[in-house]
């Protein structure tokens, strides 16, 4: 069973990567996933705190990682799924995993420090992405809903920023003893 399996996965990443290939690469959805990614990431270039530099990277990174791994587990159960891709061999490169959601989390954290302030900003920026940048994701067909909606989406990024916030705030206190 388990060589059946490794057999039914190589043969499908092998579709995928044709499929990539000759179909994606390049096409207007691959450069607007560049383009996208580029732009945000270069809008992080902009504002992000030259003095806490290494630490806003840090959050960042645990932004990357919880995003990518929410999605992912969304992908797994078929809840929705990514039609193009910037690399084929993995997904955390797409322009919502890779720099769309984590720097609107991360710059969230990074300008709204307080607890009484984040949640609302929290609660703003997780309300654009849901119900603002699903729906555009949607339009260009960078993003499919297959089992999900804009309220899902957004009862799903709002606590993944919480728990951004729980996680970094712990490693900034535990730094600073």
């Amino acid at each position: 069973m388990v060589n059946q399996l490794e057999v039914l996965s190589q043969h499908i990443n092998d579709k995928q990567y044709y499929y990539w290939l000759h179909q994606d690469l390049f096409s207007a959805q691959w450069w607007l996933i560049v383009i996208l990614s580029a732009l945000f990431l270069f809008i992080f270039y902009l504002l992000v705190d030259r003095q806490r530099m290494v630490f806003i990277l840090l959050v960042f990174l645990i932004s990357f990682v919880l995003v990518g791994t929410v999605d992912e587990l969304g992908k797994f159960f078929g809840v929705w799924s990514y039609p193009h891709q910037f690399l084929v061999f993995t997904h955390r490169f797409n322009s919502v995993d890779f720099a769309v959601i984590p720097v609107i989390l991360t710059l969230v954290y990074q300008f709204f420090s307080k607890w009484k302030f984040y949640w609302i900003a929290s609660l703003i920026a997780s309300a654009f992405i849901a119900f603002i940048g699903v729906p555009i994701f949607t339009f260009f067909h960078l993003y499919d809903l297959n089992h999900w909606n804009t309220w899902k989406a957004f009862i799903t990024v709002y606590p993944i920023g919480l728990f951004i916030k729980v996680v970094s705030d712990f490693i900034y206190s535990n730094q600073h003893k």
